[in-house]
């Protein structure tokens, strides 16, 4: 009897032990979900609060350039929320602070923008151009004329805050499909759309359109939203804090644009300057005593890291005429293409790089991007070497070199630009020891990081959310003012549910030599963890599980630790050895 019952016995403990695993796996995933994603704050956004409960006074968003201080001109603008901004993160932030606020003030230094212009369609659904609708172009906004990806996320909470938006994008003869970029790296592809993980097909979807497009939908969708939001033509210069009390700010002063200044009153200032980061200039200039003495925190000189890739770019778009659609062999067929094909090199050993997608207008654009001193193809008639020394794993398809001979066929249609990336920085105000109640910044204004990955909106959107999120919390959503202490807390869970993307990106940019490290930085002081977000991407290529969860992190739809999860580490750690031993590269 015992000889029997021990054995079933301990298959009974097993799968217990293997229930309560499971079960207690999922609780903590949940918990990470919630503490390091937007996924369960995203359903609660776009709820407005009754008149009698919005918050009262002005929150200042700012952005745009710093400049010099002449005089000040003061007026009062009472029940205001008052916002600077640089592109996306302000605009994501507009419509959330609308539904909180008495009054949304947008303030932007491109003039055009606040003009129909600013807010049209530049082609028809069927990708016709309109006429008088493309006369200015952003200055300050690096990647405006070069390939932008989106992702998910961004398509997520758009659907979710303009429930038409698949209508409002075909306006713009955009496209919406499937999430993936078709990403090659060494012989194989990498962050796929895992479909097989949504057996009802509901799988990640995006958009698929050009920054400028969307950039002008995105500007009239908020500013239709709701009448509370009004525009304002100006660049941020400053902020003042009350009296006797360095912690709240009061108000910010706005160079207009005939050259005077207002000091406009402030409730809360918001920082959307994008990587101008104007927001710790104004702080700084406060002279705050709590930085003076900043203890176990950091000062405002010390938040700021930044490091420079030394890459560049160099950009053809091609108009793809009647006749040329149908012969071009890009699979599934002209009509069906989204993102076409990405090329990543090997970390740390290649310096090219290259993107092709479909944007509106019946337009494929061709992004070439290179590191340090690498040749980029500034003629049209070097677009083809650049592939001459590529290797046999790194090899494109017969297809797309037959593609790239049609449109070749019609270059003098075609428009070419070239970019630099910015220098790449994040700054850490969650550790800061002088912090405004009332200050907090959002999107490139606190981290820009790679662009690579196409993570930048998505940050944004984050931002925004945690924004919307810490508004409606148990503490702010009786309150018509900003409590004490609340840019402190929105910091600490932004930094939580952003942070991957610089601890993510940073390694992978140290892998290259080219790579200038930040101040007191070495390059060898990321080797570590490149190497295992370089393996964690080499074993994406042939283990569909890991693909799915490197994009799923990647995308913000999931939380970094699920990386951490044991049979993925096994994983890492064996193809480490493996290269360590010589057995792989």
């Amino acid at each position: 009897m015992w000889n029997v019952t021990i054995p079933v016995l301990f298959v009974l403990a097993l799968l217990v032990l293997r229930t309560l695993w499971r079960s207690s796996s999922s609780v903590v995933r949940q918990f990470f979900i919630k503490k390091s994603t937007v996924l369960h704050d995203l359903p609660n956004t776009g709820k407005p609060r009754t008149d009698g409960k919005r918050i009262a006074g002005t929150a200042v968003v700012c952005g745009g350039r710093c400049v010099s201080l002449t005089a000040l001109y003061h007026t009062l603008i009472s029940h205001l929320v008052y916002f600077v901004q640089r592109s996306f993160a302000g605009l994501f932030t507009a419509r959330i602070l609308a539904d909180h606020f008495e009054d949304v003030l947008v303030v932007e230094p491109e003039a055009w923008l606040d003009t129909p212009e600013g807010r049209e369609n530049v082609y028809d659904e069927n990708g016709v151009k309109l006429e008088s609708r493309q006369v200015h172009t952003r200055s300050r906004v690096f990647q405006y004329k070069t390939t932008h990806a989106l992702q998910p996320l961004t398509y997520k909470v758009l659907k979710h805050l303009f429930p038409n938006i698949d209508e409002e994008v075909r306006k713009t003869d955009g496209r919406i499909g499937v999430a993936d970029f078709n990403i090659h790296l060494a012989g194989g592809r990498i962050i796929r759309n895992p479909t097989d993980d949504y057996p009802d097909g509901d799988c990640p979807r995006d958009f698929f359109f050009s920054r400028e497009a969307f950039e002008r939908l995105l500007r009239r969708l908020v500013i239709e939203s709701s009448p509370r939001i009004r525009w304002m033509v100006g660049t941020a210069a400053n902020v003042r804090t009350v009296k006797d009390d360095q912690m709240t700010l009061s108000s910010v002063v706005v160079r207009m644009s005939d050259h005077t200044e207002k000091t406009i009153p402030a409730a809360m200032v918001i920082d959307c300057t994008g990587g101008s980061q104007g927001g710790l200039k104004w702080l700084r200039r406060v002279g705050a005593e709590a930085d003076k003495a900043p203890g176990s925190l950091l000062p405002l000189d010390r938040l700021r890291v930044s490091y420079s890739t030394a890459q560049q770019t160099r950009t053809y778009q091609f108009f793809v005429p009647p006749e040329a659609r149908a012969r071009l062999p890009i699979p599934n067929g002209y009509d069906n293409s989204t993102w076409i094909y990405s090329f990543m090199p090997k970390f740390g050993i290649g310096r090219k790089s290259f993107l092709v997608d479909r944007i509106e207008g019946h337009r494929i654009r061709i992004m070439f991007g290179s590191r340090g001193d690498q040749h980029l193809p500034m003629e049209f008639s070097e677009i083809k070497d650049f592939f001459d020394d590529f290797s046999a794993d790194e090899r494109v398809p017969d297809w797309f070199m037959d593609m790239l001979d049609i449109l070749l066929e019609y270059e003098d249609l075609a428009e070419a630009s070239t970019t630099k990336y910015p220098t790449l920085s994040s700054v850490r105000y969650e550790r800061a020891a002088y912090l405004p109640h009332n200050f907090v910044a959002v999107g490139d204004s606190v981290m820009q990081v790679n662009p690579t990955f196409g993570q930048g909106v998505s940050k944004a959107c984050a931002g925004a959310i945690v924004l919307d999120s810490m508004l409606r919390s148990r503490s702010m959503a009786n309150s018509q003012k900003v409590i004490p202490g609340f840019g402190r807390e929105f910091f600490k869970k932004l930094a939580d549910k952003t942070a991957s993307a610089w601890q993510g990106t940073k390694p992978i940019d140290y892998l290259f030599e080219s790579t200038i490290p930040a101040k007191g930085e070495k390059l060898s002081d990321e080797r570590l963890s490149g190497g295992i977000v370089s393996a964690v991407m080499q074993l994406a290529r042939n283990d569909l599980k890991v693909d799915s969860t490197l994009f799923h992190v990647i995308c913000f739809l999931a939380p970094p630790t699920d990386l951490m999860h044991p049979s993925i580490l096994v994983k890492v750690i064996l193809l480490l050895a493996r290269q360590r031993l010589g057995y792989a590269v």
